[in-house]
């Protein structure tokens, strides 16, 4: 009798083994390496999230690009508006050319080249600087006889200067007549040539024209 019950509680045993086995493989599996490997939906929501922050990255350079264009537009823009709603306009007594003001002396006031300029300034403006064949024309028309402007000599060089302090373009313009530092610049028949600064001449005063608004 004690020999079968060893033997019922042996083959007790022996049926639950394979049991305790498939437990302790299953513990086995969740608690080996296998169990710390990201699921796949992980690693694409990561690359999608880098995706975006490069996306965002790089857009927001355009963005910024795309705004620095738009304000440049926009100043653009406003000086367009300010300047089709205003008109240069002169002092009384000084003739208007573009946005230009010329002060012609009047007849028998002739001074010397430094004496003249002395007078321009006292005026608020100084000797006239030609830019382009279209004012050195307008000059021209004004006077028969040679007409002081803010061309002289400089030093160092010997170079042609006007009063603003930019050289003479040489290639718009040539001076007929000698280049020493005594002799300054006028306007003569269409043209710029140069006489003695020591000489008694008319001269041309010159300063910017005011913007103003137009009278409704």
């Amino acid at each position: 009798m004690a020999d079968e019950e060893r033997y019922t509680a042996l083959q007790f045993k022996e049926k639950k083994k394979p049991e305790h086995i498939h437990k302790d493989v299953q513990r086995a599996g969740l608690q080996g390496p296998c169990f710390h490997r990201p699921a796949p939906w992980i690693i694409v929501l990561l690359a999608v999230l880098m995706v975006l922050l490069v996306l965002t990255f790089v857009g927001s350079g355009v963005w910024i690009f795309r705004l620095q264009r738009e304000t440049e537009d926009l100043k653009m823009s406003l000086k367009q508006r300010v300047e089709s709603h205003c008109i240069p306009s002169c002092p009384l007594n000084w003739h208007q050319h573009g946005e230009k003001c010329y002060f012609f002396p009047e007849k028998l006031d002739e001074k010397s080249w430094s004496v003249s300029h002395e007078e321009c300034s006292s005026r608020g403006s100084r000797l006239a600087v030609i830019e382009n064949n279209n004012d050195l024309d307008y000059l021209t028309s004004k006077f028969s006889n040679q007409a002081w402007i803010g061309l002289f000599i400089l030093p160092a060089g010997k170079r042609w200067t006007w009063v603003n302090g930019s050289a003479l373009n040489e290639t718009v313009f040539r001076v007929t007549g000698p280049d020493d530092e005594d002799w300054c610049g006028v306007v003569n028949r269409g043209s710029i040539g140069s006489s003695r600064c020591i000489n008694d001449l008319y001269w041309i005063c010159q300063k910017e024209a005011e913007m103003s608004s137009p009278r409704k």
